[in-house]
């Protein structure tokens, strides 16, 4: 045997083992010295379900380009109970966020229905039943989520409808809550306990939002304390630039009723359209949610972030921003209205504090429209306590919803009904004889408003004077000529007494008539006509549906379905995805003598009197209506008033209601600031320069 041979191979074997060994404890000081804390860390991760995240939605803007509703990025905390150990970890970690918010002065979510301290109250009337009664008198129960909850976590000692005290008691037992934790910290505990609850045990399915809005110091002083569970995330929320056009814009919120999104793609957190343009233009308006994949440390520390791909398509599912939408409002000519109505509405007369105008192209596109009294959009739900309490119902859209008799503005529609059915011509001329006759075994004949103000009569007038002294008389007679079922046709063909087609909710309104009467259990008597003639009985229509019928007269009698949308804009404001195509519903053969005399009749009305002095300097010439009409129970008649302008080539129609205003001529003055403004201003209005363009 070779020694030689033999002890090389055996020191070249320990050289080799050597190696390994050193080469095994680099590896182990590598994995345990100096990066074990990384590794120690990556063995306690955790992959957590995915999330969906929202996209932003589009802006609104006026026509002009003016951007009305946007997003703005903000913070807001959510809680993840699973991830805060036990109860009592849970309970301390609760306590101290708390403690943060009394110290940086931030509101959270709490809608236990408890007082803050003891003693203890309920802050609800029914904390556990509430009862809403339906038109018919039908009372219809429901319990509380404070009622439902109890009843899936069935607490000992608790029955029926405990105490403020008894029902505190058992939940500092059921949370597990310190004995000595004072009882305003665990009030304050046990309501965010509350809130968790109702989520977990599918009470509420909405998610628990513990506050919104939050800034930098807060933030900062919950990360040094180092709050498991305690998430903020970046969020985005809608942001209103402007104090007008609350009841068209509308709001933003949690889903209410979960049954009209699950199959479209919704997430219960979701913030959708409650109301105005923001619902009615959901989907164009919100986009695409993205879904994204959080890996969490057992700490609740979040180490990565990345977009969820798709299995199948590989598609990455980042959000993708909502489109942006050009309304046909200009927010100028919002703003003017609604300042005209807060400036002449109180005082018109001891009794006026609410009213309407809408302003209108002449293919149905709504350039305003107002409510008074309204609000601020952006201070909704900071207000909504004292709003919805506020016994002038601020939150009433009465431009679209309000239901008004239309009085003396419905003549001009008759004049076109009975001059196209031939019932009456141009030059045929009634005699104003006060009372009139027609039915002289009528105990109290029906009047004209001079009659019965002064005694004296119009004399024989012609369709165009009719129409400019607003003689009953006239009108009486062509309403019986025509009857009520050519008089309800014609109503229908310029959409009045139903909705308008707008893309926002509204109400119908109905006609007086033979219909209208059953049903409501009345019988129908051919005298009625004479009134439904002047626009009173039972007839209701919206300023909405008056405006639409004024530009549906003036323009030739093409009835157009009103609108808001003008155009659809792609995300980044790129491209237009869609430009709204007025839609005419009907056409109403109008022949032009016919309709000139009609416009004739308003335009004298608008030239003398009380009117004429507010049009006296109007940059172009109008032509006007006005109404009075009559409200049983009401001492003071509501003022009405419609107005076209220019008289030679008409653009926009306005119709403006007051409750209680009186006389429509008072109306006038609101009608001469919207003239006003909007000839004297509508070539210098700002415009965004056009894309890829240079600016001047």
């Amino acid at each position: 045997m070779n020694t030689k041979r033999f002890h090389f191979r055996s020191r070249v074997l320990l050289f080799l083992l050597a190696g390994v060994l050193t080469a095994y404890v680099c590896v182990l000081y590598q994995l345990q010295v100096v990066n074990g804390s990384y590794y120690l860390e990556q063995s306690t991760r955790k992959i957590a379900t995915t999330e969906t995240v929202q996209s932003d939605r589009g802006d609104i803007l006026d026509r002009n380009g003016r951007v009305l509703a946007t997003n703005r990025t903000t913070y807001q905390v959510t809680l993840d109970e699973k991830l805060m150990g036990s109860d009592q970890e849970r309970n301390r970690i609760l306590l101290a966020l708390v403690e943060v918010c009394r110290e940086q002065d931030v509101d959270w979510t709490d809608t236990f229905p408890l007082s803050g301290s003891s003693p203890f109250t309920y802050t609800s009337d029914s904390p556990f039943e509430t009862v809403s009664t339906s038109e018919d008198g039908t009372e219809t129960r429901s319990s509380t989520q404070l009622a439902r909850l109890l009843s899936v976590l069935k607490l000992k000692g608790l029955s029926g409808a405990p105490t403020a005290d008894e029902l505190m008691t058992a939940l500092r037992t059921y949370f597990k809550l310190d004995e000595d934790l004072s009882d305003r910290d665990a009030r304050a505990v046990i309501g965010i306990l509350y809130e968790l609850t109702l989520r977990s045990r599918d009470v509420a399915r909405t998610s628990y939002v513990f506050a919104r809005d939050i800034d930098i110091g807060f933030i900062t002083v919950v990360k040094e304390r180092k709050l498991t569970g305690v998430k903020i995330d970046t969020v985005t929320v809608r942001q209103y630039n402007t104090k007008s056009a609350a009841h068209l814009l509308g709001q933003v919120g949690a889903i209410q009723n979960w049954d009209n999104y699950k199959d479209k793609g919704y997430s219960l957190s979701d913030t959708v359209g409650i109301s105005g343009v923001e619902s009615a233009f959901e989907e164009i308006l919100r986009g695409t949610s993205g879904t994204k994949d959080v890996e969490l440390s057992q700490s609740g520390r979040v180490i990565s972030e990345t977009w969820h791909v798709d299995e199948e398509t590989g598609e990455v599912q980042a959000p993708k921003p909502g489109d942006n939408i050009m309304l046909t409002v200009d927010i100028g000519l919002q703003e003017v209205v609604e300042e005209a109505l807060a400036r002449h509405i109180p005082g018109m007369t001891e009794e006026s504090e609410k009213g309407a105008c809408v302003v209108m192209d002449m293919t149905g596109g709504v350039l305003a429209s107002a409510t008074y009294p309204s609000y601020d959009p952006s201070e909704y739900r900071s207000n909504y306590a004292a709003l919805a309490s506020d016994p002038a119902q601020p939150l009433f859209n009465r431009a679209l919803q309000g239901l008004y008799a239309p009085g003396s503005t419905f003549k001009p529609m008759v004049a076109a009904a009975g001059l196209t059915e031939g019932v009456i011509t141009t030059k045929e001329k009634i005699l104003d004889t006060g009372r009139y006759l027609h039915y002289d075994r009528i105990q109290d004949q029906p009047m004209c408003w001079i009659y019965r103000d002064t005694r004296g009569t119009h004399g024989y007038e012609n369709v165009s004077e009719a129409i400019r002294d607003s003689c009953n008389i006239y009108f009486f007679e062509t309403g019986l000529r025509l009857g009520i079922a050519r008089i309800n046709d014609y109503a229908d063909a310029f959409g009045l007494g139903k909705k308008t087609g707008l893309e926002l909710y509204e109400e119908a309104g109905q006609i007086a008539g033979p219909e209208t009467s059953a049903k409501f259990g009345q019988t129908w008597y051919e005298g009625e006509t004479m009134y439904a003639a002047i626009g009173q009985g039972s007839t209701q229509v919206t300023p909405i549906q008056l405006a639409n019928y004024v530009a549906t007269l003036v323009n030739g009698g093409t009835h157009y379905t009103a609108h808001l949308l003008k155009t659809v804009k792609s995300s980044d404001f790129t491209q237009v995805l869609e430009e709204y195509e007025p839609q005419a519903q009907n056409q109403i053969e109008l022949d032009e003598s016919h309709l000139t005399a009609i416009k004739q009749g308003m335009r004298m009305a608008a030239t003398t009197g009380t009117m004429g002095r507010h049009f006296a300097n109007s940059p172009v010439a109008v032509g006007a209506k006005t109404g009075s009409a009559q409200v049983t129970g009401q001492a003071t008649a509501n003022a009405v008033l419609i107005v076209f302008a220019p008289y030679e080539n008409p653009e926009i129609a306005i119709a403006t209601v007051v409750e209680k205003g009186g006389s429509g001529s008072r109306v006038a003055a609101i009608a001469a600031d919207i003239v006003e403004y909007y000839f004297s201003n509508r070539d210098t209005m700002n415009s965004p320069a056009p894309e890829n363009t240079l600016i001047p």
